[in-house]
């Protein structure tokens, strides 16, 4: 049965048809298209490259000019709503990206958005997910554990961001350093019980994040906001990019999206959403998604970069 399931995914799995996407994107009245940025939209660097430096998987690199120019002309068209949702930092994609001011950008896989700004002289404004996690209290408790791993491992270091402490072993002794994150991630899981938040270990680092961060936070976000807005026609198209097991998420929240378009009861609600000075984002004048017809067809992408287990429908083969 296993090995007859899995000739059945590598066959539903497909190369993405560069034809077809065109075709479908030419005859669509409304666009959405999310794109991770490290590994998809941005070449991922090999390790040796930022080995023993103070930045995770990634050098803040700046997409090829190409790539740039196809996003460029992606946002001008005003039928298209374009977002790039990244794990990085907001000083790393704006520094790529920032200048595209019709581009929406995600960043802390998620936890804070800016949403598309169409005038050229308005300024970003960023918004975040109120994820319900007190962060100063989680520190208090998780800070004196992960001090007494970093004194005993040789090259590791923690690192805080607004969404998550880290904990890197990537210049440490591979074997002492897994060695470490394994009886860490024991030590954490016990002390953190109180806390809604969840550890994540990824090559060379273990986070501490909240538990109902994910990547699929924001595509929920951006498809309803828009397919609840009175004024735009429904979505027709979609298109979901991403190359890491965090971009699963992603091509899942598309497909729910869509469950949920013919049925109430199917949807969840977003977490609260904060603008930059503190206050609630406020409720947009909205109808629900069940009163808007279904678009016939509507199209939908969901594309891995590179061939590998997936909930993506398809894959191109690299960046």
């Amino acid at each position: 049965t296993a090995a007859f399931l899995l000739k059945e995914s590598h066959n539903s799995f497909t190369h993405m048809n560069p034809k077809v996407l065109k075709q479908a994107y030419d005859v669509s009245s409304r666009r959405v298209i999310i794109l991770d940025f490290n590994g998809t939209i941005v070449l991922k660097e090999p390790p040796g490259k930022y080995l023993k430096r103070e930045i995770l998987g990634t050098s803040g690199n700046k997409p090829p000019p190409q790539v740039l120019d196809a996003l460029m002309l992606l946002c001008n068209d005003p039928k298209n709503t374009v977002y790039v949702n990244s794990g990085d930092s907001s000083e790393n994609v704006m520094n790529a990206l920032g200048h595209i001011h019709n581009l929406g950008l995600a960043v802390s896989n998620g936890a804070k958005f800016s949403p598309p700004m169409q005038d050229k002289d308005e300024e970003r404004r960023w918004q975040t997910f109120d994820l319900g996690v007190d962060w100063e209290r989680v520190k208090k408790v998780a800070l004196p554990v992960l001090s007494k791993y970093t004194a005993r491992s040789n090259g590791s270091f923690v690192k805080l961001t607004t969404f998550s402490i880290g904990w890197s072993y990537y210049s440490c002794d591979p074997e002492w350093g897994s060695l470490q994150a394994s009886h860490l991630v024991l030590e954490l899981e016990a002390v953190l019980k109180a806390f809604d938040v969840r550890l994540v270990t990824l090559k060379g680092i273990v986070e501490i994040v909240p538990r109902k961060l994910n990547k699929g936070l924001i595509v929920k976000k951006v498809l309803r906001d828009i397919a609840k807005t009175y004024a735009e026609p429904p979505i027709d198209f979609c298109l979901c990019l991403g190359d890491d097991i965090s971009d699963e998420k992603m091509f899942t929240s598309v497909f729910a999206f869509i469950a949920e378009m013919g049925d109430a009861s199917a949807s969840h609600l977003d977490p609260p959403v904060f603008n930059e000075d503190g206050t609630l984002e406020e409720p947009r004048p909205s109808q629900t998604l069940v009163q808007k017809p279904i678009p016939d067809p509507m199209y939908c992408f969901t594309c891995a970069v590179g061939k590998k287990p997936s909930s993506a429908s398809m894959y191109v083969t690299d960046a």
